[in-house]
Parts: C-alpha cells; sequence; structure tokens
C-alpha cells in the first residue's frame, strides 16, 4: 500500500479564530511537551509521564509525514486543547463503501486519534476550532474522509450541527464526515 503522505508546508502558519477568544490554532512540532501535559494527563489518565512523552515522540516526529498534534492556544499564551491525528488509507470495503465497478477502491482518510480541552466551559468551542482547521488540512491534502470519534456526547454539539450534511452513518464508535461534500 501506497505510503500517504500529508504537505507539511501547507500547515505552518497559524490559524487565529477572533471569535472563539482570540483562539491560535497550529501544529505543536516542539519535542518539549511540557506545555501540553495537564491536556495529555486528561487524555491519558493512566499513563505516566514517560509513557505520554514515549507516544508524543512518535506522533510529532518531524520526519514522519503521517501524523501530528494541532494545538490550540488562548490569548494569554496558555495551551487550552490539542487534537492528535493521522493520515490512514483504507478500502472502501473497510470504510462501508459500496464498491466501485466491483473494485475495492483506497481512500485518503483524515483520522482525528485523539481531542480534548482542559477548559470544560469552552470545550465545545475548543473542539469546533480544532476540527474546522482539521478539515482545512484534509481538504489541502486530498482526503476523502475524516474520521472522529463518536460524535454522541456534548462535547461535539456544534461539530454536529455544522457538518451534519456530511456526517456518514457509522456503524462503530467512529464518525466519518464526507469531505468531498464540504467542497460542493
Amino acid at each position: 500500500m501506497k505510503k500517504f503522505e500529508y504537505k507539511l508546508s501547507q500547515m505552518t502558519g497559524a490559524k487565529v479564530i477572533q471569535h472563539f477568544g482570540d483562539l491560535k490554532i497550529e501544529p505543536y512540532t516542539n519535542q518539549d511537551i511540557s506545555p501540553l501535559l495537564p491536556i495529555l494527563h486528561q487524555e491519558f489518565p493512566k499513563w505516566d509521564k514517560k509513557r505520554i512523552k514515549s507516544y508524543m515522540d512518535i506522533v510529532i516526529k518531524e520526519d514522519i509525514k503521517s501524523s501530528g498534534v494541532l494545538s490550540a492556544m488562548n490569548e494569554s499564551g496558555y495551551y487550552v486543547g490539542i487534537l492528535i491525528y493521522t493520515f490512514q488509507q483504507v478500502s472502501s470495503e473497510q470504510l462501508g463503501c459500496p464498491k466501485d465497478n466491483n473494485l475495492d477502491k483506497t481512500y485518503n482518510i483524515f483520522v482525528i486519534e485523539n481531542i480534548n480541552s482542559c477548559i470544560p466551559i469552552l470545550q465545545k468551542k475548543i473542539f469546533m476550532t480544532l476540527v474546522d482547521t482539521a478539515v482545512d488540512i484534509a481538504k489541502t491534502n486530498g482526503c476523502n474522509y475524516m474520521e472522529l470519534p463518536t460524535l454522541a456526547t456534548e462535547g461535539y454539539e456544534l461539530i454536529r450541527e455544522k457538518y451534519q450534511d456530511c456526517i456518514m452513518d457509522s456503524k462503530t464508535f467512529r464518525t466519518y464526515l464526507n469531505i468531498s461534500k464540504l467542497n460542493q
């Protein structure tokens, strides 16, 4: 299977979302994960610092062009959310899509592995901003679909509302957005 690599040069700029308290969304490439530890400990409560560091080393290696971290920083310079992602390729059978002329087609998928916020009262808005940025990255990199955690929880309310026309009926605990429907 061909390795799917994203275009790193297209992700170097920060995105500032004015209407959500000036959140600055940008790739986190620093090997020092100390500023993210409060959020990472929330996401992985049973992991010690060494295990979290080992995982993050794999995710943010710059020579691996198949994963990364988006960080959300507030106007005071504190990290308030993160989104850990990978780029993957899956077959139409794995995705639950009909085969094209009985051929098993391969799709490029932007997978949100983990998403977390350390501010519960702003969680919906932080998630929305991170996912909007992830959608932009997925489109830029020719992804067909975006895979998210199940949208059944309250934290994803804004995402469900905005992307309702693109949500695929998933048979698993994950949710898929059809990126091509966003381009219409």
